[in-house]
């Protein structure tokens, strides 16, 4: 063998070792690279199910804190009034000395409508009805709670064949829809609330519209004064679902939701 054909030889190794090396070194780039994403991957997910833990949690909280001052009011304003015009009727009932049959019947009803409402309001607070009950059971009670208040009218439809959602799904999506009804009864002065609930094949669509004074969500949210819309965003993320807020000044709000099954 010459020196030539040699040196050829030993340049061709040289070649293909170093083709070698940089085409292992490229791999193992690729694979560092493959793994650190796997891995931030794996954090951000981590990460979003600590957050729709803790949300679920917060929810539920919110809820009962909710529940609490929804029932303080009912009591002040529903049940205090029944019995207190019963303890009217019943010194009236001591001070005359003739029987009044319909003033007592009317004072045993009274006494009888407090008691069944105390027994409803007894059973909001069990924390399995929310568990238990849908979330269009939450919708109507949400807005039976906001017709007795006497000043807005609140309507509520259902469409498709009811279904449930994943536990905490429907914990977060209850404390949107008390957010949304609340910020509409606070904030947008309006008369009327419409809550449309739709159970679709492959996620529960609800819209929540109001013929309020609206707002202009961008500037809201610009101006660092949009925390419930805010929190409306981040809980919708958590769950995997859309939403959408159309309002302009004068011209109401259309809040739509959407929340996969699971």
């Amino acid at each position: 063998m010459s020196d030539n054909e040699y040196k050829e030889i030993l340049i061709t190794l040289i070649a293909c070792t170093v083709l070698f090396l940089v085409l292992a070194a490229i791999i193992l780039l690729f694979l560092y690279l493959y793994q650190r994403r796997r891995f931030i991957q794996q954090q951000e997910v981590n990460e979003l199910q600590q957050q729709f833990k803790e949300q679920s949690l917060k929810a539920q909280l919110e809820i009962q804190e909710q529940t609490f001052l929804a029932i303080s009011q009912e009591i002040h304003d529903n049940v205090g009034q029944i019995l207190s015009l019963a303890k009217v009727q019943i010194n009236i009932l001591h001070e005359t000395e003739r029987f009044d049959k319909p003033l007592l019947e009317a004072t045993r009803d009274n006494i009888g409508k407090a008691m069944a409402d105390l027994r409803d309001l007894a059973g909001s607070l069990n924390s399995d009805r929310l568990r238990n009950n849908s979330v269009h059971d939450t919708l109507f009670r949400e807005a039976d709670r906001i017709n007795r208040t006497g000043t807005i009218l609140a309507g509520v439809q259902v469409e498709g064949e009811p279904r449930e959602l994943e536990p905490r799904k429907k914990l977060i999506l209850c404390r949107i829809l008390q957010e949304c009804i609340q910020n509409c009864i606070k904030h947008a002065e309006a008369s009327r609330i419409s809550i449309l609930c739709q159970y679709q094949r492959d996620a529960i669509h609800v819209l929540i519209e109001d013929n309020g004074k609206g707002f202009d969500p961008e500037t809201v949210l610009q101006n660092g004064n949009g925390q419930g819309l805010s929190n409306i965003q981040t809980r919708v993320r958590l769950t995997g679902g859309t939403h959408h807020i159309h309002s302009l000044p004068q011209e109401g709000t259309r809040i739509q939701l959407t929340i996969p099954y699971e």
